[in-house]
Protein backbone atom coordinates (compact mmCIF):
# COMPACT_ATOMS: atom_id res chain seq x y z
CA UNK A 1 0.00 0.00 0.00
CA UNK A 2 1.70 3.21 -0.87
CA UNK A 3 2.42 5.80 2.15
CA UNK A 4 2.78 9.38 1.74
CA UNK A 5 4.06 11.45 5.04
CA UNK A 6 3.08 15.18 5.34
CA UNK A 7 3.62 17.37 7.90
CA UNK A 8 -0.06 18.92 8.56
CA UNK A 9 -0.47 22.48 10.87
CA UNK A 10 -4.01 21.53 12.83
CA UNK A 11 -4.91 25.30 12.89
CA UNK A 12 -5.56 25.79 9.68
CA UNK A 13 -5.39 21.77 8.54
CA UNK A 14 -2.90 22.52 5.78
CA UNK A 15 -0.72 19.41 4.78
CA UNK A 16 2.74 19.58 3.42
CA UNK A 17 4.58 17.09 1.65
CA UNK A 18 7.32 15.71 3.27
CA UNK A 19 9.75 12.62 1.68
CA UNK A 20 10.38 14.15 -1.16
CA UNK A 21 14.14 12.75 -0.99
CA UNK A 22 15.12 9.30 -1.13
CA UNK A 23 18.53 8.04 0.53
CA UNK A 24 21.24 8.14 -1.29
CA UNK A 25 22.09 4.16 -2.25
CA UNK A 26 24.44 5.12 -4.71
CA UNK A 27 26.57 8.50 -6.79
CA UNK A 28 25.94 9.62 -9.97
CA UNK A 29 27.87 7.53 -12.60
CA UNK A 30 29.72 10.21 -13.81
CA UNK A 31 33.23 11.82 -12.54
CA UNK A 32 32.13 15.65 -13.27
CA UNK A 33 29.15 14.81 -11.76
CA UNK A 34 30.49 13.43 -8.28
CA UNK A 35 33.60 15.79 -7.49
CA UNK A 36 34.35 16.77 -4.12
CA UNK A 37 33.68 20.31 -3.63
CA UNK A 38 36.72 20.32 -1.51
CA UNK A 39 38.99 20.13 -4.29
CA UNK A 40 37.18 23.59 -5.98
CA UNK A 41 37.36 25.41 -2.66
CA UNK A 42 39.40 29.03 -3.11
CA UNK A 43 38.46 30.29 0.62
CA UNK A 44 39.96 29.36 3.61
CA UNK A 45 37.36 29.72 6.79
CA UNK A 46 39.38 33.02 7.76
CA UNK A 47 38.66 34.20 4.38
CA UNK A 48 34.85 33.95 4.59
CA UNK A 49 32.61 37.05 5.14
CA UNK A 50 30.45 36.96 7.70
CA UNK A 51 27.35 37.07 5.51
CA UNK A 52 26.71 36.22 2.08
CA UNK A 53 23.13 36.35 0.85
CA UNK A 54 22.36 34.67 -2.70
CA UNK A 55 18.05 36.07 -2.28
CA UNK A 56 18.56 38.87 -4.88
CA UNK A 57 19.70 36.22 -7.86
CA UNK A 58 16.76 33.68 -7.15
CA UNK A 59 14.06 33.87 -8.93
CA UNK A 60 10.51 33.69 -7.14
CA UNK A 61 9.78 30.84 -4.78
CA UNK A 62 6.85 28.38 -5.61
CA UNK A 63 4.64 26.26 -3.76
CA UNK A 64 5.22 22.85 -4.82
CA UNK A 65 4.12 21.06 -1.48
CA UNK A 66 1.74 19.09 -2.85
CA UNK A 67 4.00 15.89 -4.32
CA UNK A 68 7.42 14.58 -3.62
CA UNK A 69 9.17 16.75 -5.86
CA UNK A 70 11.55 18.98 -3.56
CA UNK A 71 14.71 17.20 -4.60
CA UNK A 72 13.43 18.37 -8.16
CA UNK A 73 12.46 21.84 -7.01
CA UNK A 74 15.60 22.92 -4.94
CA UNK A 75 17.68 21.60 -8.01
CA UNK A 76 15.17 23.90 -10.61
CA UNK A 77 15.80 26.52 -8.48
CA UNK A 78 19.56 26.38 -8.74
CA UNK A 79 19.27 25.84 -12.87
CA UNK A 80 16.72 29.50 -12.39
CA UNK A 81 20.16 31.06 -10.52
CA UNK A 82 22.39 29.80 -12.51
CA UNK A 83 20.89 30.88 -15.81
CA UNK A 84 20.01 34.44 -14.11
CA UNK A 85 23.45 34.55 -12.76
CA UNK A 86 25.08 34.60 -15.88
CA UNK A 87 22.47 35.88 -18.29
CA UNK A 88 20.61 38.20 -15.97
CA UNK A 89 17.88 36.53 -17.07
CA UNK A 90 14.71 35.22 -15.02
CA UNK A 91 13.66 31.66 -16.26
CA UNK A 92 10.91 29.43 -15.24
CA UNK A 93 11.68 26.40 -15.79
CA UNK A 94 9.95 22.96 -15.34
CA UNK A 95 10.59 20.98 -12.11
CA UNK A 96 7.77 18.07 -13.21
CA UNK A 97 10.09 17.21 -16.34
CA UNK A 98 13.25 17.07 -13.95
CA UNK A 99 11.32 15.29 -11.06
CA UNK A 100 9.87 12.97 -14.03
CA UNK A 101 13.35 11.92 -15.39
CA UNK A 102 15.05 11.53 -12.20
CA UNK A 103 12.40 8.78 -11.30
CA UNK A 104 13.44 7.21 -14.57
CA UNK A 105 16.59 7.29 -13.65
CA UNK A 106 16.33 5.38 -10.43
CA UNK A 107 13.59 3.27 -11.53
CA UNK A 108 13.60 -0.53 -12.81
CA UNK A 109 10.47 -0.81 -13.70
CA UNK A 110 7.70 0.03 -15.45
CA UNK A 111 5.13 2.10 -13.51
CA UNK A 112 6.42 5.81 -12.35
CA UNK A 113 5.38 6.54 -9.23
CA UNK A 114 4.68 9.95 -6.89
CA UNK A 115 7.79 8.09 -4.87
CA UNK A 116 10.07 10.97 -3.98
CA UNK A 117 13.85 10.68 -6.27
CA UNK A 118 16.78 10.89 -4.92
CA UNK A 119 19.87 13.50 -5.06
CA UNK A 120 21.96 11.60 -7.74
CA UNK A 121 19.03 10.37 -9.91
CA UNK A 122 18.06 14.05 -9.94
CA UNK A 123 21.63 15.09 -11.10
CA UNK A 124 21.67 12.63 -13.48
CA UNK A 125 18.38 13.39 -15.33
CA UNK A 126 19.12 16.99 -15.39
CA UNK A 127 23.20 16.19 -16.78
CA UNK A 128 21.20 13.60 -19.79
CA UNK A 129 17.98 15.25 -20.01
CA UNK A 130 17.98 18.67 -19.20
CA UNK A 131 15.74 21.03 -19.08
CA UNK A 132 12.77 22.97 -20.66
CA UNK A 133 10.14 25.78 -19.60
CA UNK A 134 7.27 25.95 -17.09
CA UNK A 135 5.12 26.77 -20.25
CA UNK A 136 6.54 23.68 -22.09
CA UNK A 137 5.52 21.34 -19.23
CA UNK A 138 3.60 22.85 -16.64
CA UNK A 139 3.39 22.38 -12.98
CA UNK A 140 -0.08 20.08 -12.59
CA UNK A 141 -0.38 17.76 -10.22
CA UNK A 142 -2.75 15.23 -12.46
CA UNK A 143 0.42 15.11 -14.66
CA UNK A 144 2.80 13.80 -12.14
CA UNK A 145 3.42 10.47 -13.05
CA UNK A 146 2.94 11.18 -16.77
CA UNK A 147 6.07 11.43 -19.56
CA UNK A 148 6.59 14.81 -21.07
CA UNK A 149 5.77 15.64 -24.23
CA UNK A 150 8.71 15.92 -26.93
CA UNK A 151 9.05 19.34 -27.27
CA UNK A 152 9.84 19.14 -23.72
CA UNK A 153 12.59 16.97 -24.43
CA UNK A 154 13.45 18.74 -27.60
CA UNK A 155 14.21 21.89 -25.50
CA UNK A 156 15.96 19.88 -22.66
CA UNK A 157 18.84 18.83 -24.88
CA UNK A 158 20.10 22.21 -25.31
CA UNK A 159 20.28 23.32 -21.03
CA UNK A 160 22.18 20.61 -19.20
CA UNK A 161 24.32 21.19 -16.50
CA UNK A 162 27.23 20.02 -16.54
CA UNK A 163 29.27 19.16 -13.38
CA UNK A 164 27.92 18.40 -9.88
CA UNK A 165 30.22 18.46 -6.69
CA UNK A 166 29.22 16.75 -3.51
CA UNK A 167 29.98 18.72 -0.28
CA UNK A 168 30.69 17.31 3.53
CA UNK A 169 28.59 18.46 6.05
CA UNK A 170 30.77 20.73 7.19
CA UNK A 171 30.31 24.03 8.40
CA UNK A 172 33.24 26.01 6.53
CA UNK A 173 32.81 23.70 3.23
CA UNK A 174 29.15 24.54 3.88
CA UNK A 175 29.65 28.24 3.96
CA UNK A 176 32.37 28.20 1.27
CA UNK A 177 30.13 26.70 -1.75
CA UNK A 178 27.77 29.89 -0.78
CA UNK A 179 30.47 32.47 -0.51
CA UNK A 180 31.89 31.42 -4.06
CA UNK A 181 28.20 32.09 -5.16
CA UNK A 182 26.68 28.45 -5.81
CA UNK A 183 23.20 27.45 -3.74
CA UNK A 184 23.49 24.33 -2.41
CA UNK A 185 20.66 21.64 -2.82
CA UNK A 186 20.58 19.41 0.32
CA UNK A 187 18.31 16.48 2.55
CA UNK A 188 17.20 17.57 5.74
CA UNK A 189 15.02 15.04 8.51
CA UNK A 190 11.93 17.70 9.63
CA UNK A 191 10.14 17.24 12.49
CA UNK A 192 6.50 18.76 13.74
CA UNK A 193 8.28 21.44 15.10
CA UNK A 194 9.37 23.13 11.38
CA UNK A 195 5.88 24.09 11.54
CA UNK A 196 6.44 26.88 13.58
CA UNK A 197 9.00 28.32 10.86
CA UNK A 198 5.40 29.40 8.73
CA UNK A 199 4.94 32.54 10.19
CA UNK A 200 8.67 33.79 11.09
CA UNK A 201 11.13 31.86 8.63
CA UNK A 202 12.83 30.69 11.74
CA UNK A 203 13.32 26.91 12.31
CA UNK A 204 13.83 25.40 15.84
CA UNK A 205 16.78 22.92 16.75
CA UNK A 206 14.92 19.74 17.10
CA UNK A 207 14.51 18.91 20.82
CA UNK A 208 14.94 15.64 22.69
CA UNK A 209 11.81 14.71 22.30
CA UNK A 210 11.71 15.06 18.62
CA UNK A 211 15.08 13.79 17.71
CA UNK A 212 14.33 10.64 19.54
CA UNK A 213 11.28 9.43 17.94
CA UNK A 214 11.09 8.52 13.77
CA UNK A 215 8.42 10.20 13.12
CA UNK A 216 9.57 12.83 11.14
CA UNK A 217 10.08 13.27 7.41
CA UNK A 218 12.90 13.74 5.18
CA UNK A 219 12.77 17.18 3.01
CA UNK A 220 15.08 18.81 0.04
CA UNK A 221 15.69 22.64 0.40
CA UNK A 222 18.29 24.94 -0.86
CA UNK A 223 20.56 26.78 1.10
CA UNK A 224 20.71 30.12 -0.72
CA UNK A 225 23.03 32.43 2.31
CA UNK A 226 24.28 32.11 5.85
CA UNK A 227 24.86 34.75 8.65
CA UNK A 228 26.81 34.78 11.25
CA UNK A 229 25.48 37.03 13.40
CA UNK A 230 22.38 34.65 13.30
CA UNK A 231 24.26 31.20 13.16
CA UNK A 232 22.23 30.22 10.29
CA UNK A 233 22.18 29.63 7.10
CA UNK A 234 19.41 31.06 4.74
CA UNK A 235 17.26 28.36 3.19
CA UNK A 236 14.53 28.70 0.24
CA UNK A 237 12.02 26.21 0.20
CA UNK A 238 9.68 25.13 -2.00
CA UNK A 239 5.85 25.97 0.13
CA UNK A 240 5.45 29.68 -1.47
CA UNK A 241 6.14 32.81 -0.48
CA UNK A 242 3.27 32.92 1.86
CA UNK A 243 4.80 30.27 3.44
CA UNK A 244 8.33 31.30 6.56
CA UNK A 245 9.96 34.71 5.08
CA UNK A 246 8.55 35.24 1.88
CA UNK A 247 9.27 31.53 0.96
CA UNK A 248 12.49 31.18 3.12
CA UNK A 249 13.49 30.08 6.43
CA UNK A 250 16.39 30.43 8.98
CA UNK A 251 17.90 26.89 10.05
CA UNK A 252 20.58 27.25 12.95
CA UNK A 253 24.07 26.07 12.08
CA UNK A 254 23.81 23.62 14.41
CA UNK A 255 21.01 21.49 13.06
CA UNK A 256 22.36 21.73 9.45
CA UNK A 257 26.20 20.66 10.06
CA UNK A 258 24.88 17.58 12.80
CA UNK A 259 24.46 14.68 10.02
CA UNK A 260 22.09 12.73 12.04
CA UNK A 261 19.80 15.54 10.60
CA UNK A 262 21.39 16.85 7.56
CA UNK A 263 22.64 14.82 4.65
CA UNK A 264 23.16 14.47 0.69
CA UNK A 265 24.19 18.21 0.18
CA UNK A 266 25.35 18.95 -3.60
CA UNK A 267 25.75 22.22 -5.65
CA UNK A 268 25.61 22.22 -9.58
CA UNK A 269 27.35 24.09 -12.28
CA UNK A 270 27.00 24.53 -15.69
CA UNK A 271 30.15 26.09 -16.74
CA UNK A 272 34.28 25.10 -15.18
CA UNK A 273 33.97 28.08 -12.58
CA UNK A 274 34.69 27.96 -9.36
CA UNK A 275 33.37 32.13 -8.14
CA UNK A 276 31.25 34.26 -8.50
CA UNK A 277 32.98 36.94 -6.86
CA UNK A 278 31.96 38.93 -3.94
CA UNK A 279 28.75 41.22 -5.09
CA UNK A 280 26.83 38.71 -2.58
CA UNK A 281 28.88 39.17 0.18
CA UNK A 282 28.14 41.37 3.26
CA UNK A 283 30.50 42.93 5.58
CA UNK A 284 27.63 44.40 7.94
CA UNK A 285 25.88 41.55 9.65
CA UNK A 286 24.04 43.00 12.28
CA UNK A 287 20.61 41.66 11.97
CA UNK A 288 19.77 38.59 14.09
CA UNK A 289 17.19 36.72 11.54
CA UNK A 290 16.63 34.32 15.14
CA UNK A 291 15.95 37.19 16.86
CA UNK A 292 12.91 37.60 18.76
CA UNK A 293 11.99 35.18 21.48
CA UNK A 294 15.54 33.69 20.48
CA UNK A 295 15.33 30.97 23.00
CA UNK A 296 12.38 29.28 22.77
CA UNK A 297 12.39 29.14 18.59
CA UNK A 298 17.03 27.50 19.55
CA UNK A 299 15.67 25.49 22.19
CA UNK A 300 12.50 23.85 21.29
CA UNK A 301 10.93 22.05 24.32
CA UNK A 302 7.27 22.61 24.01
CA UNK A 303 6.07 19.83 23.81
CA UNK A 304 2.48 20.94 24.16
CA UNK A 305 2.79 23.07 21.50
CA UNK A 306 3.12 20.97 19.40
CA UNK A 307 -0.37 19.40 19.15
CA UNK A 308 -1.00 21.77 16.43
CA UNK A 309 2.03 20.21 13.85
CA UNK A 310 1.94 16.69 13.09
CA UNK A 311 3.62 14.34 11.01
CA UNK A 312 1.00 11.80 9.48
CA UNK A 313 1.97 9.15 6.80
CA UNK A 314 -1.33 8.56 4.92
CA UNK A 315 -2.10 5.89 1.93
CA UNK A 316 -2.35 7.58 -0.91
CA UNK A 317 -5.05 6.12 -3.00
CA UNK A 318 -7.35 6.67 -0.10
CA UNK A 319 -9.24 10.14 -1.11
CA UNK A 320 -10.79 10.42 2.14
CA UNK A 321 -7.71 10.32 4.35
CA UNK A 322 -9.70 7.91 6.21
CA UNK A 323 -6.26 6.05 7.69
CA UNK A 324 -5.70 6.21 11.31
CA UNK A 325 -1.83 6.83 11.86
CA UNK A 326 -0.60 6.46 15.63
CA UNK A 327 3.17 7.70 16.40
CA UNK A 328 4.43 5.11 19.10
CA UNK A 329 7.39 6.00 19.90
CA UNK A 330 10.36 4.46 17.43
CA UNK A 331 7.60 3.80 14.57
CA UNK A 332 4.55 5.35 13.13
CA UNK A 333 2.12 2.30 12.67
CA UNK A 334 -0.41 3.34 10.34
CA UNK A 335 -3.67 1.62 10.05
CA UNK A 336 -6.20 1.48 6.81
CA UNK A 337 -9.49 1.05 6.71
CA UNK A 338 -9.68 -2.77 6.70
CA UNK A 339 -7.63 -2.27 10.31
CA UNK A 340 -4.10 -4.12 8.85
CA UNK A 341 -1.48 -2.43 10.44
CA UNK A 342 1.67 -1.60 8.79
CA UNK A 343 5.17 -0.23 9.71
CA UNK A 344 6.35 3.23 8.36
CA UNK A 345 10.51 3.33 9.62
CA UNK A 346 12.01 6.85 7.99
CA UNK A 347 15.25 5.32 9.24
CA UNK A 348 14.94 3.30 6.07
CA UNK A 349 16.68 6.23 4.50
CA UNK A 350 20.29 6.02 6.46
CA UNK A 351 20.41 3.02 6.44
CA UNK A 352 20.49 3.09 2.29
CA UNK A 353 24.43 4.54 3.40
CA UNK A 354 25.50 1.01 3.83
CA UNK A 355 25.60 0.63 0.75
CA UNK A 356 28.50 3.49 0.03
CA UNK A 357 30.35 3.18 3.51
CA UNK A 358 33.46 5.73 1.96
CA UNK A 359 30.68 8.17 1.67
CA UNK A 360 28.99 7.96 5.00
CA UNK A 361 32.47 8.07 6.65
CA UNK A 362 33.34 11.09 5.05
CA UNK A 363 29.64 12.41 5.79
CA UNK A 364 29.50 11.71 9.38
CA UNK A 365 32.92 12.41 10.63
CA UNK A 366 34.34 15.44 8.62
CA UNK A 367 31.67 18.28 10.41
CA UNK A 368 31.79 20.82 12.84
CA UNK A 369 28.91 21.68 14.97
CA UNK A 370 30.72 24.33 17.16
CA UNK A 371 30.25 27.19 15.77
CA UNK A 372 15.73 41.89 -18.22
CA UNK A 373 12.34 39.34 -17.25
CA UNK A 374 12.51 36.32 -19.59
CA UNK A 375 9.03 35.46 -21.57
CA UNK A 376 8.52 32.98 -23.88
CA UNK A 377 8.45 36.08 -27.21
CA UNK A 378 10.82 33.93 -29.40
CA UNK A 379 11.77 37.70 -31.10
CA UNK A 380 12.79 38.64 -27.51
CA UNK A 381 16.48 39.76 -28.09
CA UNK A 382 18.48 37.64 -25.53
CA UNK A 383 22.07 38.06 -25.67
CA UNK A 384 24.09 35.06 -25.01
CA UNK A 385 27.32 35.68 -22.92
CA UNK A 386 28.56 32.70 -21.89
CA UNK A 387 26.37 30.68 -20.02
CA UNK A 388 22.91 29.87 -21.85
CA UNK A 389 21.46 29.54 -25.52
CA UNK A 390 18.12 30.96 -25.84
CA UNK A 391 15.41 28.80 -24.51
CA UNK A 392 13.58 27.76 -27.72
Amino acid sequence: MPLKTYLINKTNNRRFRLGGILGLSRLPDKNQLCQRFRQHMVLQANELPPKVDLRSHMTPVEDRSKIGCCTANCLAGAYEYLTKKFNGLTTDVSCLFIYYNARVKGNNSESIEDTGCSMADAIEALEEYGTCLESIWPYDTSLVNTRPNNQAYQQGKNHKIHDALRIDIDLNELKSCLAQGFPLAFGIELFSSFDKATQTGIVPMPNPWDSSRKSHGSHAMLAVGYTDQSKAFIVRNSWGEDWGDKGYCYIPYNYMTNSDFCFDAWTIRTLMNNNFGQEHWFFADDYNYLDGNQNHYLNDTDDDDDDNHIIETLDENDDNNNDACININQDIWCYDNNSRRTSYNNNSRRESYDCLNSYRNVERNCYSINDVNYNDDKNQDNEYNGGFLDFD
